[in-house]
């Protein structure tokens, strides 16, 4: 059966979540409520389930909001957070092995439609919209403002792999409308990298190892 306490306390979690979304404008996710399974809950052990953990499978392109939510309902409520990061499909595959969890933040509705056929997920809340961008270093060296900049022999890019993160899948889909991404594809293959979280795309730029992320 599913657990009403772990069930209560996620959907208070979504609410302060959501609110820390609609402050801080934070795009590119989608959440879901899983169903996790567990045993019935006996009078004896009532007080303890009240404090059950809950468990979220996230996005790791949005880690900081969830963290600093996490944090401040960990402190509110007195109920422990378990959190996983990664690339949004990879997560769904944790969740489909698993077959366990409460939360499931994701980056793509692509993954929603998936989660819903397997029978993984209870609900599906869409939150925010996400939208790639070029993110280069402080005050832009290669000087790279466009998509055909991705294309120059002296430029290194980094993509989020599409068979891994959503970021990816979109920036595939988006360039493929655009006729761009055969030739994006082949460039990076040949002088980039393909990276399995936002995050990480972040941190080529962010040392140097890159000279755009998308």
């Amino acid at each position: 059966m599913i657990d009403r306490n772990a069930r209560g306390s996620a959907n208070r979690f979504l609410l302060i979540l959501i609110s820390a979304i609609a402050m801080l404008g934070v795009l590119g996710f989608v959440l879901f409520n899983l169903g996790r399974q567990s045993m019935p809950v006996t009078q004896g052990a009532k007080d303890e389930n009240s404090k059950q953990s809950l468990f979220l499978y996230c996005a790791a392109g949005i880690r900081p909001p969830v963290e600093e939510v996490a944090a401040q309902y960990e402190k509110e409520y007195g109920t422990p957070i378990q959190i996983q990061y990664g690339g949004s499909n990879t997560l769904l595959s944790q969740i489909d092995v698993g077959k366990t969890g409460d939360l499931y933040i994701a980056a793509d509705d692509n993954y929603i439609n998936l989660a819903h056929e397997k029978g993984l997920v209870k609900e599906a809340i869409p939150l925010a919209l996400m939208r790639p961008v070029l993110a280069v270093k402080k005050g832009n060296p290669k000087n790279i403002h466009a998509i055909e900049d991705l294309l120059r022999d002296d430029v290194k890019t980094a993509l989020g792999n599409p068979d891994q993160a959503a970021i990816g899948k979109t920036t595939r889909k988006l360039l493929e409308d655009s006729g761009y991404w055969d030739r994006v594809q082949g460039h990076v293959t040949k002088t980039g990298v393909f990276k399995p979280t936002v995050p990480e795309v972040a941190n080529d730029v962010k040392i140097g190892s890159v000279d755009v992320g998308v």
